[in-house]
């Protein structure tokens, strides 16, 4: 039975993405695929391929970590992205590895020239039996500065059937173009009750709209990362 869900799920997989390139080329004018390689130390080979159907749907095949530390590891993932304007995005989609279902949505609200409302969650559902899990973020996003900004807010990863505290924090996202299309982006995260994590990209945004990049970075606990990227 088992074999046979997973059966069931590929196969909508398929009858998808053979909608998207029936239905989805004529409707797009410009830029309907976007995609990323990346390879890192910790998080290994990691990969992401996107059709966008329309400026309000979009696909995604990927092969990654859901950014959960109770479910660590590399997995396929397929999400359908919804994009009903400038200030909301939501998507749903199935972890094919684990055997999850996961919805949520992110928001980005302005409120005046420089300063916006973002908040972020996602939710993990087990197909069977199992821990429903709930990723958010929300806070205010101040603009310092041309390209700089600070981010303070509150965020959690927990468990729904348990008790939870939010985790203060205050963020920096720091970015400097430079000439021949390089740039460089640090990002520091300090939270209140100590935590402190950072990463510091360094890239490069080609004629063709390809972009590759080095990424070095602390994770929380300590943990040191380096890897490599190629985006277009």
């Amino acid at each position: 039975m088992r074999k046979l869900g997973r059966l069931r799920v590929a196969l909508v997989g398929l009858l998808i993405w053979g909608a998207v390139f029936v239905l989805g080329v004529p409707v797009l004018a410009v830029e309907p695929w976007s995609g990323t390689v990346s390879y890192s130390w910790r998080d290994q080979a990691q990969l992401q391929v996107g059709y966008r159907v329309n400026e309000l749907f979009g696909f995604e095949l990927a092969y990654r970590d859901l950014g959960l530390q109770e479910l660590a590891g590399n997995r396929w993932q397929t999400r359908l992205l919804l994009t009903p304007g400038d200030r909301y995005k939501f998507q749903t989609g199935y972890d094919l590895t684990g055997e999850h279902y996961f919805v949520g949505g992110q928001a980005n609200i302005p409120l005046n020239q420089n300063l916006r409302f973002v908040s972020e969650v996602n939710t993990i559902l087990p197909v069977s039996n199992g821990a429903k899990y709930l990723d958010y973020l929300m806070g205010l996003q101040i603009g310092i500065g041309y390209n700089h900004y600070l981010l303070a807010g509150a965020q959690a990863e927990y468990n729904l059937e348990e008790d939870h505290e939010p985790e203060l924090f205050v963020e920096l996202d720091l970015n400097w173009r430079l000439p021949k299309g390089f740039g460089i982006r640090v990002q520091p995260h300090i939270g209140v009750e100590g935590n402190f994590h950072h990463q510091t990209t360094i890239f490069k945004t080609w004629p063709n709209k390809l972009e590759t990049g080095l990424v070095v970075g602390q994770e929380p606990g300590g943990r040191w990362d380096v890897g490599l990227f190629l985006r277009y």
